[in-house]
């Protein structure tokens, strides 16, 4: 996969055909999503926009359901979860964005 040459990298086979399980990856797109953008998605879009346009489609569906529920018991949980999807979603585009692949269901800097 990766070659002796500095600064060439091969991106990781495509994912196999079916299964949607939880531990299936999110392979980088061409173009890739722009961290910035997924940043700013999840802080202002129910907290988890950011998270679906990306491909981690089932971590987007869940943060924007405990978004809503936070918005009607006070609204504060509402604006932690859009802040901790923010700097989430913003770390997992990094990764994407330099061609490695992350997991539906991983958070921050816990990329294996």
């Amino acid at each position: 996969m990766d070659t002796n040459t500095p600064g060439s990298y091969t991106p990781p086979p495509a994912p196999p055909s079916g299964g949607t399980g939880a531990g299936d990856l999110v392979y980088p797109t061409q173009p890739p999503k722009d961290p910035i953008l997924v940043m700013v998605l999840n802080l202002l879009v129910a907290g988890g926009v950011g998270y679906i346009i990306m491909g981690q489609k089932t971590k987007g569906i869940v943060a924007i359901v405990v978004w809503f529920v936070g918005l009607f018991l006070c609204g504060i949980p509402s604006f932690i979860v859009s802040a901790l999807a923010a700097v989430d979603g913003y770390m997992q585009a990094q990764q994407l964005q330099a061609g490695h692949p992350v997991g539906q269901w991983t958070w921050f800097s816990d990329h294996r």
